[in-house]
């Protein structure tokens, strides 16, 4: 009997979890048609362990530990060596910009099929670029948005891209009972409770949104609120309703516990509408306006006008106005039935079989005209960031009007720590971490040191550092 093939899920760094959770949920669905290994940018990786999906983590350029033209050489080099390692037969990244890594590591790996889960409801004018990376993937999939009707992005008229179903976490993770929620949590079962999730980085200033919901929602003595920002959590409070506030600490995946919740106010995010209004929360939706393509507010408008939730602009008294119509029960009881009437979101469970049917039947990735095309472009683009350096190219950048680039202008010589293990402490701290997905070979932690040592410019008689204690 053959064995199951290797299917490694891949996500950009991003801001919060949607790209993870949308990856571990397709790589639950995929059950034994094929073995699942996460690869991903984020520090948050270490949770999807919780779904039994063995990991990798790869450091984002945002973390500033080598100049930028170099992390593209160093992210291909990982994704192939990755490859090799796991004789995968299919690379699926989630994310709305594919990174030139990725690109060159698709060039040199043509055996392999390249999958982008390009999610829609782009910004107007927003991330444009990013479609020319197209011709070098083998299938595009959009997962389902309840908004799409809405939806007036780049993608919105494209005819490129599978579409499935939303992807949701709750597919493969239902619910747990109110009961057993509320226990998880330290809530009391018996009063009614709000969740506050404003996201990673929501609405700017995130402190006065998140503390004006969770003062409208203090204001009935009978309510409790749970919080995703433990630092924000009781900002400002008096110490008998901080008191009443509950912060929910490494809570994962937060939508198996949406039944603890009477009501929510959240962000307008992929993965908070799909989770929410399926689960039947009565949300606020306070659209955040930072992001970089994801159209929050298209989205969050959407739902207040089919009355799927109500919606908070984040100006001073929005969300607290927002807040005490949600606190009428008629109200909540509204928002319930009609989110009742949502079709069943089996993204996850469809993408699956797209890729588990790729995986057998794909024979080779054949270079389009466009591709070959954007090869040559991104290799002199290349060509050209080598030759003008790290600060030449910010200059450039900049002289286009173009954001400038994370990273230090010059490789750093730092030895990073080496280790096997997701411990987040390590990744999110002051230092590289080089992560080696474990029960790997003795040959592929050899190519990750030498990808390592070119990278941060080790000496050659230098020894890694150890996972600290």
């Amino acid at each position: 009997m053959n064995a199951a093939p290797r299917i490694v899920l891949a996500t950009s760094n991003g801001t919060g979890m949607g790209h993870l959770a949308r990856q571990a949920a397709v790589g639950i669905a995929l059950g034994d048609r094929a073995e699942p290994v996460v690869f991903s940018l984020s520090t948050a990786v270490h949770v999807v362990g919780r779904h039994g999906l063995r990991a990798e983590y790869c450091p984002s350029h945002h973390r500033g530990w080598m100049p930028h033209m170099v992390w593209h050489r160093y992210l291909g080099e990982r994704v192939g060596a990755l490859l090799e390692e796991t004789a995968a037969r299919v690379f699926v990244f989630d994310g709305v910009s594919p990174y030139l890594g990725l690109l060159r590591a698709r060039a040199a790996h043509p055996d392999v099929a390249f999958v982008w889960v390009r999610r829609g409801m782009w910004r107007a004018g927003a991330n444009e670029r990013a479609l020319a990376a197209r011709p070098f993937f083998d299938l595009v999939v959009e997962p389902g948005d309840i908004a799409s009707d809405a939806d007036a992005g780049a993608t919105s008229s494209l005819e490129d891209a599978v579409r499935v179903p939303p992807i949701t976490v709750l597919e493969q993770a239902p619910l747990l009972s109110r009961a057993e929620a509320c226990a998880a949590l330290g809530l009391d079962p018996d009063r009614p409770a709000a969740l506050v999730t404003l996201g990673a980085g929501s609405i700017n200033d995130v402190v006065t949104p998140a503390v004006e919901a969770i003062r409208a929602f203090l204001a009935d003595p009978d309510w409790q609120v749970a919080v995703t920002r433990a630092p924000l959590a009781k900002a400002g409070l008096p110490a008998a309703d901080a008191a009443r506030v509950r912060e929910l600490v490494d809570v994962y995946p937060l939508a198996r516990y949406l039944s603890a919740f009477d009501a929510a106010v959240s962000a307008a995010g992929y993965n908070a509408v799909h989770e929410l209004l399926p689960a039947r929360v009565p949300t606020v939706l306070v659209p955040n306006l930072s992001t970089a393509t994801d159209d929050q507010l298209t989205r969050s408008q959407w739902a207040a006008d089919v009355g799927l939730a109500l919606r908070a602009d984040g100006s001073p008294g929005s969300i607290e106005s927002a807040v005490k119509g949600l606190l009428d029960p008629a109200t909540r009881e509204r928002l319930r039935l009609l989110c009742a009437q949502l079709p069943a979101h089996t993204g996850a469970s469809a993408t699956a079989s797209l890729l588990s049917e790729l995986a057998q039947t794909f024979d080779g990735h054949r270079a389009s005209t466009g591709e070959r095309l954007r090869t040559v472009d991104l290799a002199a683009r290349a060509a050209a960031m080598r030759g003008l350096g790290p600060h030449g190219t910010t200059l450039v950048r900049r002289a286009l009007g173009r954001v400038a680039v994370a990273g230090p202008s010059r490789p750093l010589a730092i030895h990073p720590v080496v280790t096997e293990d997701l411990n987040p402490a390590v990744l999110m701290a002051d230092h590289p971490v080089e992560h080696i997905l474990p029960g790997t070979s003795p040959a592929y932690r050899t190519r990750r040191m030498e990808i390592a040592r070119d990278a941060y410019r080790w000496p050659e008689n230098a020894t890694p550092v150890a996972t600290p204690a």
